[in-house]
């Protein structure tokens, strides 16, 4: 088949939305011939792929298209990218309309950015349209807000009401929820916010995806009187690594707990002050470190721990995972999905204090307990499986056939 694919950002070198956008492309592209629609700023990342493996560029075609900006404006107010973009997206559209003249596409896939709020203008095609993976639709806790700080919670909180109403009014949100074919959510929350709202069904295929899984075994019995977290990512409110150093304090084994914090941001002072006045000893703070050595960080880690009130998943619960690592984390918008009891722990959300009481529980349990942190391990493993690229990219094609069939 032929099949065009909006995918705004797009890099085999980067993680975030353009590892996932080269990942879903390059695999979807073993089976169909792809024509690819990208910002300007892709074509160095993907035009040097392409010279260092020529045979991957068989079946990609890929068209590029420069974004407006105002850097000025953008400083003093963020949310101008969206009039950008949206910018950005027309003229995709016009490029789209005069590739079809030519191609006769069969398809026409919507891929990323994969926030809901700007659903592009390929519904405008009049043809088979798949729109996802999307995200974008959870709402942080409003019983944690008071847990970022003052300037967090107004962020995050209004964050949420623009969320509600967006989601509900939004007029080019409900046209293309209504036009397209089929929609992808990459989360529960996507899944059931798309059916209430919009009433419609969806597929659910996370975002995120694992390349390839260690073929070696992580031991989870490394210094047995130590238990050796590992947290990662950016220092800011809406990760709320502070929930952890306060849980960590109340654990009845704390002299026993170490965490290894990778990252920086606005908050690492901050929570850096926190933990001082907390009093606690094995907090060890490496800021932003080669790949490299963030994987080697969380290969001598009994386990990962991650506690971000605001995303849909990240990678790095995935990698986590793959390296038989335990995963305790808020029960709430993708980790709820990814994580079952078999590889991990969830931290319902009831009150602040309770979130921070549970996770002492359960870094507690995870200290005492080394056959159960031993067999979440196994099962971290085991889940890692279902999150591979090739099952991923299997869900779609199985799309794909679907709506030609139909």
């Amino acid at each position: 088949m032929k099949i065009l694919v909006n995918c705004f950002v797009c890099s085999p070198y980067r993680g975030s939305e353009p590892g996932m956008g080269w990942n879903f492309v390059s695999n979807l592209s073993r089976l169909h011939e792809l024509h690819i629609i990208t910002e300007y700023e892709s074509q160095p990342d993907l035009e040097r792929y392409f010279d260092e493996h020529p045979q991957v560029k068989e079946n990609m075609h890929v068209y590029y298209l420069s974004k407006p900006s105002h850097e000025t404006l953008r400083k003093i107010w963020p949310p101008s990218y969206y009039w950008f973009y949206k910018k950005w997206q027309k003229k995709a559209l016009s490029l789209a309309l005069e590739l079809d003249k030519k191609e006769h596409f069969d398809i026409v896939h919507q891929l990323n950015m994969i926030g809901y709020r700007e659903p592009g203008y390929l519904w405008k095609m009049n043809k088979p349209l798949v729109w996802g993976p999307i995200g974008g639709f959870q709402m942080t806790p409003w019983k944690l807000l008071p847990s970022m700080g003052l300037k967090g919670f107004i962020f995050y909180a209004s964050r949420n009401l623009i969320n509600l109403w967006q989601m509900r009014f939004n007029r080019r949100v409900r046209t293309m929820a209504q036009r397209a074919s089929y929609i992808i959510c990459a989360t529960q929350d996507g899944y059931n916010a798309v059916a209430k709202l919009w009433k419609r069904d969806a597929v659910i295929i996370p975002e995120v995806g694992l390349t390839s899984i260690p073929t070696d075994n992580v031991s989870n019995e490394k210094d047995d009187d130590i238990l050796r977290l590992c947290w990662s990512g950016m220092h800011e409110p809406r990760k709320s690594l502070n929930l952890l150093l306060e849980a960590v304090n109340l654990c009845q084994n704390k002299e026993h707990i170490e965490v290894n914090v990778v990252g920086d941001g606005p908050s690492n002072g901050k929570w850096k002050r926190f933990a001082a006045r907390l009093g606690l000893q094995h907090i060890n703070w490496y800021g932003w470190v080669p790949r490299d050595t963030s994987l080697r960080l969380m290969r001598s880690s009994h386990a990962f721990v991650i506690t971000s009130l605001c995303d849909d998943t990240t990678t790095v619960v995935l990698e986590a995972l793959s390296m038989g690592l335990p995963v305790v984390a808020l029960n709430h918008t993708g980790f709820a999905n990814v994580l079952t009891n078999e590889c991990g722990i969830k931290i319902d959300i009831c009150s602040r204090a309770q979130v921070v009481r549970d996770l002492a529980k359960a870094i507690d349990r995870l200290y005492e307990d080394k056959s159960y942190r031993h067999s979440l391990g196994q099962g971290a493993k085991n889940r890692a499986q279902d999150f591979t690229w090739d099952k991923k990219v299997q869900m779609i094609y199985d799309i794909y056939s679907k709506i030609v069939k139909s």
